[in-house]
């Protein structure tokens, strides 16, 4: 049975998808990964990511009688990693959630250069990925930039060791504001800065390009074809949209991984940029662009109010107890704060469980509102990440929401759209839409 893997490379875990050719989603696999802090960076060893990514290809691809064609990743925002002349890494790969002082960052780049990126990338400038990190290597870890031959970030690496060869989508470039994105280029004015050629960047691709074979020896190891593809892939929120079928103005992706993300398709990159929110290059045909906005990092703030008030305990326990709550929880209501600690006091447990959700769902609703106001509109409304293995929370959701909220492909979307990805880049589908219309017809069978 010919089929293909799709990874959803996340910040906290690996998510892998394996479908057939005629677009029969088989299996599905993850595994975590195991972050070390270090003066306030999140670091995640190179060695440890390939081995985590090698353990989901392998346990997919040992999927009785799968013949895998190709190979496609997509992943979250960047997380860059710089390579001396031998390919030894020099540092940990640096997590986006990693928090650059403004001093640094004003130190290297002036208030015009900060603003002007917003334009040219396609997404606002603030103090965490690859052009902030950037800033703070300079200063303080200036050695780094003398010895680096290769910056690249962890999928491209990934893909590297895969192939022996370097490229990187538009969309995957966005996160490192490296790239001029409605070019396709590197900015080289950006570049200078730090000594760095394009020649020490990954070249630029098409999200679907065949970027090469798989090595031999990394052929054997992972229980692939020697001529199994590998496909370079896209952001994931756009991947996870392509998995869900969110591909059209008119409709609208909630994806709820680390962040929960807002995702419109759009007509133009000006409309996109219109709303302040962040632009990817979307599909590859019709409408070329998409929209999102975040709430940054709401999961781990959930996950910090649900250990505050009860512990270490299963994600169902939780579930129902938010589930035996009424609507409203009698009045408590949170809104992310540090003050969500005292107010909860004399409250039951089911109030304060619902309230988590409801708070977080409370702010998604106030983005979504205030984005209507730049003509993004839902039509409908699909949700994809983990918070959708939940029908209680989702149902919370979509009560404050007063929308009907539909789940398609759930935790797997992203992986599954890397999947469709793969088959676009092999030439199985010619778009995504047929992609998806392949995938979805057993969906619905």
């Amino acid at each position: 049975m010919k089929c293909f893997i799709g990874l959803d490379i996340g910040t906290s875990a690996v998510k892998g998808a394996l479908m057939s050719h005629d677009g029969v989603v088989l299996t599905t696999y993850s595994a975590p990964f195991t972050y070390r802090f270090e003066d306030g960076a999140k670091l995640l060893a190179p060695d440890h990511f390939l081995s985590v990514c090698f353990f989901v290809i392998q346990a997919l691809s040992s999927y009785v009688s799968a013949e895998i064609t190709a190979v496609c990743s997509c992943c979250a925002s960047g997380n860059p990693l710089f390579l001396g002349g031998d390919g030894v890494p020099l540092t940990d790969i640096i997590g986006w959630q990693t928090v650059i002082p403004w001093d640094d960052i004003n130190a290297v780049y002036t208030k015009a250069e900060q603003d002007g990126f917003y334009r040219t990338v396609g997404w606002g400038f603030f103090n965490g990925m690859v052009a902030a990190d950037l800033a703070y290597i300079k200063i303080h870890k200036p050695e780094i930039l003398k010895k680096t031959k290769m910056l690249c970030m962890n999928a491209e690496y990934l893909n590297y060791k895969l192939t022996g060869k370097w490229g990187i989508s538009h969309s995957m470039g966005t996160p490192s504001y490296l790239m001029d994105q409605e070019k396709g280029v590197y900015n080289t004015a950006v570049l200078d800065k730090f000594g760095l050629g394009t020649d020490m960047l990954p070249p630029i691709y098409d999200k679907g390009t065949v970027l090469g074979s798989v090595l031999p020896d990394m052929a054997k190891k992972l229980g692939l074809k020697p001529d199994t593809k590998i496909v370079l892939g896209s952001f994931d929120h756009p991947s996870g949209a392509l998995g869900a079928g969110v591909l059209e103005p008119g409709q609208l992706l909630l994806s709820c991984g680390t962040s929960w993300v807002e995702l419109f398709p759009v007509e133009s990159r000006e409309h996109a940029l219109s709303t302040g929110g962040l632009a990817d290059r979307f599909t590859l045909h019709g409408a070329p662009y998409c929209v999102m906005s975040s709430l940054e990092s709401i999961s781990d703030k959930i996950d910090k109010r649900r250990e505050h008030f009860f512990g270490v305990v299963p994600h169902k326990y939780f579930d129902g107890l938010a589930g035996e709550a009424a609507p409203g929880c009698d009045g408590l209501e949170f809104d992310f704060t540090e003050a969500d600690f005292e107010r909860a006091k004399g409250y039951s447990e089911r109030n304060i469980a619902r309230a988590i959700i409801e708070g977080a769902a409370k702010l998604l609703k106030k983005n979504l509102k205030e984005l209507e106001g730049y003509g993004l509109y839902a039509n409908s409304i699909t949700a994809i990440g983990g918070i959708t293995n939940s029908k209680i929370a989702t149902n919370i959701i979509s009560n404050v929401l007063e929308r009907e909220i539909k789940v398609v492909n759930g935790q797997s979307a992203g992986a599954v759209g890397s999947c469709l990805l793969a088959g676009m880049g092999t030439g199985l589908y010619k778009d995504e839409f047929e992609a998806f219309s392949v995938m979805d017809s057993h969906n619905k069978g």
